[in-house]
């Protein structure tokens, strides 16, 4: 059992030299780790261009994690805010630590992106965006992921992470995209508007609103805080919310081992973007929308710790963390073990082990104390009816979370059959703004009215209107990148 992410890290590099690099951080020369797979790259290693008419499948493999049981919390348990003891090791092995004494999350630094060396697609990709492969980095299906990047002059940076639900069970699975070149139908707005569930396309900026650049990603509106910003689009592939680190996992029902490694390679894109924005660098914005809200949240940490020294802020788009009594224990547990999830958590944050399987949500007292000068803003509607979808398997005790479908889920309403109910979580909402709302630290943007039940809001034209009272959510962002917190709507 792996009691940390180091530790982790450590039993995956057996037969491996390690030594500190220039930065402190540990560094990795390894050889095959898993009998059968080919040697992976170490997170930042060099990667060669590469072009195609779609983004292909590569041999090359990641480091394997353990398939089994997820990792056990650290032994040394105590208060979820409280640093790790200066010179702490784990299994043997020190653990780099950060000037205010916390363990180190820093992936090895990588070679640069091009900004003139993205890889050709056809159809090409949006006006001013590039596709970068990325090696050693792989889809839930084995094939190759990577990200797209607008390249600015200019010195901030914001990293988005796409959404796209879960690979929990076989019919959630089929909602899910399993590469790079899938995605859901429809916008995403709505359950009834993704019912094809996943489809044949490739993501990209403007996917899921018929290739329209606004929002977030818009460069032509003075409004969006972000027009001629850096930035970053990270697919969602890996099924696992950003954040697995099982590789080959068994999914009940679903024959098919399936590579929940979104923790790995989000190491390895941090580990190249630090090499190609990090100097002068005055800013980053880590968002995500949907599952994409849940990675950007679960690799903050180690986001952070990567551009140590520069102003890190987490943009949350319909995907918050809620507290046990609404973000049923016994799914956060079922989410743990299929994805590994523990082995991506900061192992110096002590309350976010809870033997029940719960605690997810002690990452956020975590990070406040950790990262002092960072915030957070999220942004939901009260009664998403997507993410209520997905916490629905966690009702009755998860009684049927490894056969849960969505399609039946749905159906089900119209004979009467609960959906995880609107009222908790607005009740979940509220609960987390009266929470964290007092640290100074947290603004929420909450819609009701017509857009009570909607999904995803950050990159739709939508940021743009007047939506909740006479702020839009444009200005609402923008306040929060020059450093206001507020608290908007119900």
């Amino acid at each position: 059992m792996w009691r940390s992410w180091a530790a982790f890290w450590v039993a995956l590099c057996a037969g491996c030299s390690s030594s500190v690099d220039g930065d402190g951080r540990l560094a990795w020369q390894g050889s095959d780790v898993t009998a059968g797979v080919s040697a992976s790259p170490a997170p930042g290693s060099p990667v060669p261009p590469a072009s195609g008419d779609a983004v292909t499948g590569s041999s090359e493999g990641p480091l394997q994690a353990p398939a089994g049981p997820s990792p056990e919390a650290p032994s040394n348990a105590g208060t979820g805010g409280e640093a790790a003891p200066a010179g702490s090791e784990d299994d043997g092995v020190a653990l780099p630590l950060t000037p205010n004494g916390y363990v180190d999350l820093s992936p090895a630094r990588g070679v640069a992106f091009d900004a003139n060396g993205g890889a050709a697609l056809t159809p090409p990709p949006p006006p001013d965006w590039s596709w970068y492969p990325v090696a050693g980095s792989r889809c839930r299906d084995g094939s190759e992921a990577g990200l797209f990047i607008r390249f600015e002059d200019s010195k901030r940076l914001l990293i988005y992470f796409e959404g796209g639900g879960a690979c929990t069970s076989p019919g959630f699975c089929n909602f899910n995209p399993q590469s790079v070149n899938h995605v859901l139908s429809g916008t995403g707005e709505t359950v009834l508007g993704s019912a094809l569930g996943a489809v044949v396309g490739r993501q990209q900026p403007g996917v899921y609103q018929n290739g329209e650049l606004t929002g977030i990603f818009s460069a032509e509106r003075a409004e969006n805080p972000f027009s001629d910003w850096n930035v970053v689009y990270v697919p969602y592939c890996t099924g696992d919310v950003h954040a697995g680190t099982r590789d080959a996992a068994l999914v009940p029902g679903v024959a098919a081992p399936q590579h929940f490694v979104g923790h790995h390679n989000t190491a390895l894109f941090v580990g190249r973007l630090v090499a190609t924005f990090r100097e002068g660098l005055e800013r980053v914005v880590v968002a995500g929308s949907s599952a994409g809200s849940f990675g950007a949240a679960l690799n903050f940490s180690m986001i952070s710790d990567a551009f140590a020294g520069v102003q890190v802020d987490a943009l949350l788009d319909s995907g918050a963390p809620f507290d046990d009594a609404h973000w049923p224990p016994c799914l956060q547990r079922a989410w743990r073990e299929l994805f590994g999830l523990d082995a991506a958590l900061p192992p110096d944050c002590r309350d976010c082990f809870a033997a029940d399987g719960g605690g997810l949500l002690g990452l956020a007292d975590f990070l406040i104390d950790k990262h002092p000068a960072s915030r957070i803003a999220v942004i939901s509607s009260t009664e998403d009816e997507v993410i209520r979808l997905f916490f629905t398997p966690g009702e009755n005790a998860c009684a049927n979370v490894d056969a849960a479908d969505p399609v039946q889920i749905t159906l089900g309403q119209l004979a009467g059959q609960a959906l995880y109910p609107a009222q908790r979580y607005a009740e979940g909402l509220l609960a987390l703004r009266s929470r964290f709302a007092a640290t100074g630290r947290l603004s929420t943007f909450f819609f009701a009215g017509a857009n009570v039940n909607l999904h995803q809001h950050a990159w739709r034209p939508r940021f743009f209107e007047p939506l909740t009272g006479s702020t839009t959510l444009a200005q609402f962002v923008s306040d929060f990148v020059a450093g206001e917190t507020a608290q908007v709507g119900p």
